[in-house]
């Protein structure tokens, strides 16, 4: 019997957190929409940030089968019933900007490919006074509750069915608020690499070669790998480049990192747990 007891406000990480295949393996059971959880990096980045209520609107599962379904492999679950999701309390005063960048994801939905990248992407390159306008088939509450954490308001407006528009502002806010990905990438220091790879005993260090990957799988292979780092021990990557859309993610996990640049498109990277 799993000790966890669980409500529409739970959030989704502390059910994997649990037993993740498990629970991932019900749950596309139950709707082969959530087989995206098999995808490390939509895990990392999201899981925290979504509740079972989030999950069960945005792919269109009852909730009540939901709950029914954590109850058949053990979960506790409480007569509390906050089915409202309550997104309202994670905006700032939306502040309309001077004009939006517009980005259609509904082709790449169509393609079964999650756009989380591209928007990631836009949402960088935004100038001061710009906003995103994100047109989708669906409220995206994982990237409002990603984006609300960076300061970014929003405003959701639905002109038809299965149309969503979203408004991301930045306008007011701060430049630690917004910067979700480093605008130039980290110093390489091969000295310091070296002495921090002495330091490990190599049987506690994991090698893992990504370069004749295409993107954006040399990211989803190091983040398999991460989870398994704990003090002591070392993540060695072989990498074509200094991969700067992972480095927040890596110091949202608690983990150190140092480059070597070997040549042009040769770089090593030591991930590490301090």
């Amino acid at each position: 019997m799993m000790e966890l007891t669980i409500n529409p406000q739970t959030k989704i990480g502390r059910l994997l957190e649990v037993d993740r295949d498990l629970v991932i393996r019900t749950l596309v059971g139950l709707n082969k929409k959530f087989s995206k959880l098999k995808n490390p990096l939509l895990r990392s980045l999201l899981v925290k940030r979504v509740s079972i209520a989030d999950a069960c609107k945005i792919s269109k599962t009852e909730l009540t089968d939901f709950m029914r379904s954590m109850k058949q492999i053990g979960f506790k679950v409480t007569g509390d019933n906050p089915v409202e999701n309550n997104i309202a309390t994670l905006n700032a005063p939306f502040r309309e900007p001077l004009d939006y960048f517009e980005l259609d994801v509904r082709p790449m939905l169509a393609r079964d490919k999650d756009p989380l990248k591209e928007i990631l992407a836009c949402i960088k390159q935004l100038e001061d006074g710009q906003g995103l306008k994100l047109i989708n088939t669906f409220e995206p509450l994982p990237l409002i509750h990603l984006l609300a954490d960076k300061g970014f308001s929003f405003r959701v407006e639905q002109p038809e069915p299965n149309l969503i528009v979203t408004y991301f502002s930045k306008a007011g806010s701060t430049p630690d608020e917004t910067a979700t990905i480093p605008l130039t990438a980290p110093a390489v220091d091969n000295d310091q690499f070296d002495r921090l790879l002495k330091k490990f005993d190599e049987h506690r260090i994991i090698f893992l070669d990504v370069r004749q990957l295409e993107m954006p799988k040399p990211m989803l292979a190091i983040l398999e790998q991460t989870p398994n780092l704990v003090a002591g021990s070392a993540l060695y990557v072989y990498h074509k480049k200094i991969p700067v859309y992972l480095l927040p993610e890596l110091e949202k996990q608690g983990l150190s990192y140092v480059f070597k640049k070997i040549g042009p498109t040769d770089v090593n990277m030591l991930i590490y747990k301090k």
